[in-house]
């Protein structure tokens, strides 16, 4: 046989170790048309027309975000969002985001429009999951699915006076019920759908409200007003009804200690589910943060429930980290209740993972490749394109320095948010390149390339 001898290739990057969730490899890597062609030692990497010296530095996929909000607040002006926040991935080492659309009266439909504002407007590559609310948006799942979305999210908490999208009605447990069924059945079809759950209990929040605003009182944090138990019971209930559908569970952004509990109990049980946190889970408490600024939904918790979500991620309970992204300005946060609920974290959400996890010894750095690269890629189906560094892969990747001190400032790099809720922190470990299908598009901290190169990517949905 004869092989194929590549000349010259438009890329190479030398002198790095190159992070896979299984380790970590001393080699370069040579890029072409977008795509890894070759993993080597740097003397067997074949001739290129830009060679990019890491010194040293680690490379690990791109980030894949399993959990983003490019449409709010609601009412913003998309293509501008979707420039902005698109910017801020690049900077901040994602190369892929999978949107959560809004509502809409057509899934497929609503789908099409806005791939077409984001393939005009974005820097980096593009997932979509949709949202479920009534009898009809049931019908679409299967017409989404072969569109090339796998994810479909039930907000339970969202109806009545705490419905975001008012002109949407809430669901109700016949609601969370018959999207389990008709997901369990096209499932046993061999398709890779799932439910997404938002898991509190809503019905109780809104009596405790009640009560302390009769009582004229206000809680000493949004914790206080929206307590655990509203998650753990939400999840308690979904896992139950997942159970007796066969429905492929994913728990978004878990917050609480108890659930890391209640999920590798149904793992054990044979539970088809996935559980998801996020950075701001990860690194704020109660006892550290703002506690208006911080409002978001599933509240921010206690130093305990930091400490065992990292355990989760450590003990492979919890599979994803992924940032729940929502840009919200200041000005709609001036006091507890009324405050918009929602941060944007996308540009400290790997520093946070490299800085507090990794830089301190409470996960490895394969462990972040597999929980902030891979496993999103794999469970969206974006794989093998997304979220690995092997030949054939997109040539998706940041360069990380590991011993890189930054204070995260006020103001977030190209966000259209303006605070970030870490501003202050010393963070330990930040992305320094970013290559979106091979193409630089961050560099040191600043974006180096324009808008309309993002495409969307649909999922492999058939087994």
């Amino acid at each position: 046989m004869v092989k194929a001898i590549v000349l010259s290739v438009d890329t190479v990057i030398k002198n790095c170790k190159v992070v896979n969730p299984g380790g970590v490899l001393d080699a370069g890597l040579a890029i072409d048309k977008g795509k890894i062609v070759a993993i080597s030692r740097d003397q067997d990497l074949p001739p290129a027309e830009t060679i990019i010296d890491a010194k040293g530095s680690y490379a690990i996929p791109g980030l894949v975000d399993a959990h983003m909000h490019f449409e709010y607040p609601p009412g913003v002006d998309l293509a501008s969002n979707i420039r902005a926040e698109t910017q801020a991935c690049a900077v901040g080492g994602c190369t892929t985001a999978t949107h959560l659309l809004a509502p809409a009266g057509g899934m497929v439909e609503k789908a099409k429009g806005f791939v077409e504002i984001y393939e005009n407007n974005a820097y980096i590559d593009l997932a979509l999951s949709a949202r479920i609310y009534t009898r009809e948006d049931i019908k679409q799942i299967q017409r989404a699915v072969n569109y090339g979305i796998r994810g479909f999210k039930l907000l339970l908490p969202y109806r009545g006076g705490e419905a975001v999208w008012s002109d949407v009605p809430g669901i109700d447990d016949g609601i969370v019920y018959l999207t389990f069924e008709e997901i369990a059945r096209l499932a046993k079809q061999g398709y890779n759908a799932f439910a997404r759950v938002h898991c509190e209990n809503v019905e109780i929040f809104v009596k405790m409200k009640e009560t302390f605003l009769e009582q004229g009182k206000e809680p000493s944090s949004w914790n206080d007003a929206r307590p655990r138990f509203c998650e753990e019971e939400a999840i308690r209930r979904c896992l139950y009804l997942a159970g007796i559908t066969g429905c492929p569970l994913y728990v978004v952004h878990m917050t609480i200690k108890e659930g890391v509990d209640l999920i590798a109990k149904a793992k054990a049980e044979g539970i088809n589910v996935i559980a998801e946190t996020c950075p701001q889970y990860l690194a704020l408490n109660v006892h550290n943060t703002d506690r208006v600024l911080s409002k978001v939904n599933p509240p921010i918790r206690g130093p305990e429930d930091n400490e065992r979500l990292w355990g989760g991620i450590r003990d492979g309970v919890i599979s994803v980290v992924a940032t729940d992204h929502a840009p919200v300005l200041k000005r709609y946060k001036t006091n507890l209740w009324d405050a918009l609920v929602g941060i944007g974290g996308i540009g400290t959400w790997l520093p946070v993972m490299l800085s507090e996890g990794v830089n301190k010894g409470r996960i490895s750095l394969e462990k972040l490749v597999e929980v902030c690269c891979y496993n999103p890629a794999r469970i969206y189906g974006l794989a093998p394109r997304k979220g690995m560094l092997l030949v054939g892969c997109d040539a998706d990747l940041v360069v990380i320095d590991l011993e890189k001190e930054t204070v995260v400032p006020k103001k977030p790099a190209y966000s259209l948010s303006d605070f970030s809720i870490l501003a202050g922190w010393k963070l330990k470990g930040w992305p320094i390149l970013t290559m979106v299908r091979g193409k630089i598009v961050a560099q040191d901290g600043k974006v180096v390339s324009k808008p309309g190169f993002g495409r969307y990517i649909s999922a492999e949905n058939q087994s």
